[in-house]
């Protein structure tokens, strides 16, 4: 069977589909060649190649189209070449397909070969595609020249599509350029950094995407522990300012059970002189009740009482720099006068640890419901509602022991307001009960 004969035949589809995928596959190897920069000889070769396979697709599609000519009753007069070209034998032209994909299969081989040893486009683009950082390049105007597969990645979970425009990522960074920006991303966290390059050709933008979802997580419980420490620092701050006071009072209070302590054998000893006077020095025992009665003299006219609740909440406050304004009537008994001192002790610890503030104010009000409190700080207002634990929750105890009532209000400025029942109430009681 000749080509002439192929051509006509079915097998015509088989041959000329064969022989147009090697050519094509020969167009993209000259197209490689010169993209990689490969020397001249292998282009002039790649180019021969083309060329002496060109007429094993070309002349049978003209014998083809001579045939409908002369089917078609027109006068055609076809050149020799084709005529002579196509009386061939069909097995010329499968011999020199099989022999044609064998020469491109070893220059794809070689191909291959060269880029793995050369630096190419290609080889630069699988490099940047390759890194665990996201990278792109951009205009001004945020056109994309180029990104790696990670920024698209990063682009995807951000938009739903690949990376297009650069200026979706202008939102999260600050204007500055080297200022980095968190952005989180699903379950992790990317740290985004933003530079302009100035080339030959023009400005172009870098953006580059690092994940630190692990350093994220560190750095978030550090600061967790470094309030910790703060407010422990803030404790142990107070402590030492009070710590003097009371080292003194507790040395007061061992030297006066020591006296009381003497008082009592001076007694014992003044009991047995009464008995028996002949058995003890008078003088000296006169000398120890003067000493003794001397002490106690001085120790009544000083005030022995318990300390004031209020004053020591008052001086906590100042130790830690929060001025305390009270206005109102100050209730005198307790329970009132105690809840009031727990109240502005916790509210200047919480002025100082959570708002920032240094001023404290307490407004008492004798309501005809009793005393109501209204303690306001001028620190910043917490940002959502405030969960009543440690030292809030126990004021709330305290109120409610009382019979009182506790209310935290945050907008527009966080206060705490605490009804307690008070000398009006009692007054009332009295005189419908004497009615």
């Amino acid at each position: 069977m000749t080509i002439h004969e192929a051509v006509l035949s079915p097998a015509r589809q088989i041959l000329l589909t064969v022989m147009m995928l090697l050519l094509s596959a020969q167009l993209i190897l000259i197209f490689a060649a010169f993209r990689d920069g490969r020397s001249g000889r292998v282009k002039l070769l790649y180019i021969f190649l083309f060329a002496a396979a060109f007429p094993f697709f070309y002349l049978p599609l003209v014998d083809i189209c001579r045939d409908l000519y002369i089917r078609s009753g027109l006068d055609a007069r076809p050149a020799a070449a084709p005529v002579a070209f196509c009386a061939l034998p069909v097995i010329t032209m499968v011999f020199f397909e099989i022999l044609y994909g064998l020469v491109l299969a070893a220059a794809f081989l070689d191909l291959l070969r060269y880029r793995r040893c050369h630096l190419t486009h290609e080889s630069i683009k699988e490099t940047m595609d390759l890194l665990p950082a996201g990278i792109a390049f951009g205009k001004p105007d945020g056109t994309v020249v180029f990104s790696n597969l990670a920024m698209n990645s990063l682009s995807r979970s951000l938009t739903g599509k690949r990376l297009t425009d650069l200026s979706v990522f202008n939102n999260c960074l600050p204007k500055e350029d080297g200022t980095p920006g968190t952005l989180p991303v699903k379950d992790a966290v990317w740290q985004l950094y933003r530079e302009t390059l100035e080339l030959d050709d023009g400005k172009y933008t870098q953006f580059t995407a690092t994940e630190i979802t692990k350093q994220a997580a560190i750095t978030k419980e550090l600061e967790e522990k470094n309030a910790k420490l703060r407010e422990l620092h803030m404790r142990l701050d107070i402590y030492n300012k009070q710590a003097d006071r009371i080292v003194i009072a507790q040395e007061l209070l061992t030297a006066r059970m020591a006296v009381h302590s003497e008082a009592g054998n001076v007694l014992l000893e003044s009991r047995r002189y009464l008995n028996d006077p002949a058995s003890f020095d008078e003088e000296k025992l006169l000398q120890a009740l003067r000493n003794t009665n001397t002490y106690l003299l001085r120790e009544y006219d000083e005030d022995d009482s318990a300390g004031d609740p209020l004053t020591d909440a008052m001086e906590m406050a100042e130790a830690i720099g929060v001025d305390v304004v009270i206005t109102g009537l100050i209730p005198a008994e307790d329970p009132c006068r105690r809840i009031l001192a727990a109240a502005i002790g916790e509210c200047a610890t919480n002025t100082v640890k959570h708002g920032g503030g240094d001023r404290l104010s307490v407004n008492v009000q004798n309501t005809e419901s009793g005393f109501l409190m209204i303690l306001q700080g001028n620190g910043t207002p917490p940002a959502a509602a405030v969960r009543e634990t440690g030292g809030l929750l126990t004021l709330r105890t305290l109120v409610e022991k009382a019979g009182g009532e506790m209310q935290t209000v945050t907008a527009p400025e966080f206060q705490i307001r605490i009804l307690l029942p008070g000398e009006n109430r009692i007054l009332r009681a009295a005189e419908r009960s004497g009615a």
